[in-house]
């Protein structure tokens, strides 16, 4: 029996009272799920860029709207570094009066204090703070610095990738077979891999690459042109088209890999000579090592620690470093040439570590290489028990007449630097 009169209307009512108290509660629940309005005075940005014209600068903009008015605009930058250690910095942007700026930060890459190179990755990011003491960071953004005076085309195979631009394509892609074969050549040399990916940029010649380099004095680059160069541990730079230009480069990325510790650095010939015993042909470094030869003209190991600086050196340095690995290897194995790039990374100095895998010091290694040459043996004076670092050697070409002669840097400071000082200089012909 359904009810009705005074019974039925007290059920609905109790209904409604119900209803209503549900939509209460949802109403409550939906304002609490509901973001909290922004503040009035909260500072905003919106449109962060970053662009280059030319390899001398990195441009970064945004636009921000701080109601109480802009106290200060901060651009923080870091270069990566895949060994770790990134460097960074910041700077200033200035701004106006008003709620709305468009700020601005040129950052120098090519200057005195500072070089990053082209096809470094950066990540940076904006920090605010307004006149009432409220402050603001944006998002870190990630930014490929690439040369803005060309349209750059990018390929990758492995963990190798060429960048290039223009009419360049055919050798870009000779380019990554070099690259990629040389590293993966190297790697089954020394027993290591290579933990970080490689980028290659690609020039059609050191004149439309010049002001990507490290700036270096004019009478250097009288003397010096550029086949190539390693500018960072996962970076270089191409500007000659040969394959064995890009070969000894790779290399170089390798030997850094499995021979340079925190402490500890190869030898510039056992760095050079390993990058030229990776090339297919070393020819030409032949003839100036059989120049030498002959006229007994050859140079002691322990004066080629560091690099040639004498344009009429090159060549004698380059295919006596490569005929002084080539006999390590020949001679004793590729196991035991492993074992010195290792001796040497873990903190031992290039005469222990030799002493260590092969029971000679450098003197004893160049002696041993004179007389496989047919030369006399030298009777050397005790050596000193320190050495001054080797610096950094890059890829030269041969001299166009042989000679018979006897390329990491990064700084810190307000604005950050970074870049490492590898250059691999050819030298010019001499006439």
């Amino acid at each position: 029996m359904i009810g009705t009169g005074a019974g039925a209307a007290g059920t609905r009512g109790v209904l409604a009272a119900g209803a209503a108290a549900l939509a209460a509660l949802a109403l409550g629940l939906a304002a609490l799920a509901a973001p909290a309005p922004a503040s009035a005075g909260a500072i905003a940005v919106s449109d962060l860029r970053a662009t280059t014209e030319d390899p001398t600068g990195i441009e970064f903009t945004a636009r921000v709207t701080a109601p109480a008015g802009l106290a200060s605009a901060t651009l923080v930058y870091r270069v990566l570094n895949p060994k770790g250690g990134d460097v960074g910095g910041h700077g200033e942007a200035s701004f106006g009066p008003g709620e709305e700026n468009d700020v601005r930060f040129t950052l120098e890459t090519r200057s005195a204090r500072r070089y990053i190179p082209v096809g470094s990755v950066l990540r940076y990011r904006w920090e605010f703070a307004d006149a009432d003491g409220d402050s603001h960071a944006s998002e870190e953004r990630e930014y490929l610095f690439l040369d803005g005076r060309y349209r750059w085309s990018e390929r990758s195979r492995g963990g190798v990738t060429v960048y290039w631009y223009g009419g360049n394509e055919a050798f870009a892609e000779r380019a990554l077979d070099a690259a990629a074969s040389a590293i993966a050549e190297t790697e089954a040399l020394l027993r290591v891999e290579t933990p970080y990916p490689v980028r290659v940029l690609v020039w059609a010649s050191e004149d439309e690459g010049s002001l990507a380099m490290r700036p270096r004095s004019e009478a250097f680059d009288e003397l010096v042109s550029t086949g190539g160069q390693r500018t960072a541990p996962d970076l270089l730079f191409v500007f000659a088209a040969s394959a064995d230009v890009v070969r000894h480069e790779a290399a170089h990325i390798v030997t850094a890999v499995a021979g340079d510790g925190p402490f500890s650095r190869i030898p510039s010939w056992l760095d050079e000579g390993t990058a030229v015993y990776l090339q297919r042909s070393p020819r030409p470094y032949d003839d100036a090592l059989r120049f030498s030869v002959r006229a007994d003209r050859t140079m002691r190991l322990r004066n080629m620690e560091s690099p040639a600086n004498n344009p009429g050196q090159v060549d004698v340095f380059y295919g006596q470093s490569w005929s002084t690995v080539r006999y390590l290897i020949e001679q004793h194995g590729e196991a035991a040439f492993a074992d010195l790039f290792r001796a040497v990374r873990e903190g031992a100095r290039t005469d222990d570590a030799l002493e260590a895998v092969y029971g000679f010091d450098q003197d004893g290694l160049y002696n041993r290489w004179r007389e496989a040459q047919g030369l006399d043996p030298i009777d050397f004076a005790p050596r000193a028990e320190s050495t001054a670092p080797p610096a950094a050697e890059a890829t030269r070409a041969p001299l166009t007449i042989p000679s018979g002669g006897g390329s990491s840097a990064a700084a810190n400071d307000e604005d950050g630097a970074a870049g490492e000082d590898g250059a691999e200089a050819a030298a010019a012909p001499v006439a």
